[in-house]
């Protein structure tokens, strides 16, 4: 793989930045700063109920089932509707532009993130393969001091399809100018990341970064459970 390998594409959330981390933090900031719309609620309560919700509509979201802007406001409002708390109508949109800004704001990496990156940076290019908000994503890079790495940010918000929608994988393989054959996608989600760009022509190394994705076993998939594991490999 090293020989041909000129250009690698990372997923962000969950590959590079540890986006459960940064969530739970940004989230338990919202329950503190409307804590009277919290009352009778504990924050433990609340970001249960979000982090389930919030994983359908990404579902969703990744189906073509569900706009970005829609994601973004019914995640809280159906959160807050399961809770049963009461809300004024223009809560929703206000609570969702303060989570994207505290969140954006959040530095915690994945382990052995900033090193694998120092690794890799003056053997490849590198870039992002994201569903995520092109602004959201650029501001969590900077945040995390990682942006300087990347030399291409591909974004669903660009293409107008998300992951796994073989159309995002074969922009990305337009903007890096590369053959596929010269492109290592690297990212933590099987059904999303891995195995759309192995149906693409891209090889993929799949980041196990999941209790849950520990437990699969995926024959003929390239797989770490350790960032810097691709010392080894590439």
């Amino acid at each position: 793989m090293k020989d041909q390998v000129k250009m690698i594409y990372f997923d962000l959330d969950h590959t590079l930045w540890d986006f459960e981390s940064n969530s739970q933090e940004a989230l338990k900031w919202i329950y503190q700063k409307y804590g009277v719309v919290f009352r009778g609620t504990s924050l433990d309560k609340f970001v249960e109920s979000y982090k389930k919700i919030n994983k359908q509509l990404w579902e969703m979201y990744r189906k073509k089932e569900l706009g970005q802007q829609e994601l973004k406001l019914l995640r809280f409002e159906i959160t807050l509707n399961a809770l049963k708390i009461k809300h004024r109508e223009d809560l929703i949109e206000e609570m969702n532009s303060t989570y994207l800004e505290i969140l954006s704001k959040q530095k915690l990496l994945v382990d052995g993130a900033l090193e694998t990156l120092e690794y890799l940076k003056d053997k490849y290019e590198l870039g992002i393969l994201t569903n995520g908000f092109r602004k959201t994503q650029i501001d969590k890079m900077k945040s995390s001091g990682i942006s300087d790495y990347f030399s291409i940010l591909v974004s669903s918000e660009d293409v107008g399809f998300p992951k796994p929608d073989e159309k995002i994988f074969n922009y990305a393989i337009l903007m890096s100018k590369k053959s596929k054959d010269e492109i290592v996608y690297i990212g933590d989600d099987l059904e999303n990341d891995i195995l759309p760009a192995i149906k693409c022509g891209i090889d993929a190394i799949w980041f196990k970064n999941h209790e849950e994705s520990l437990q699969i076993q995926e024959k003929d998939v390239l797989s770490i459970s350790k960032l810097i594991e691709l010392k080894n490999i590439l």
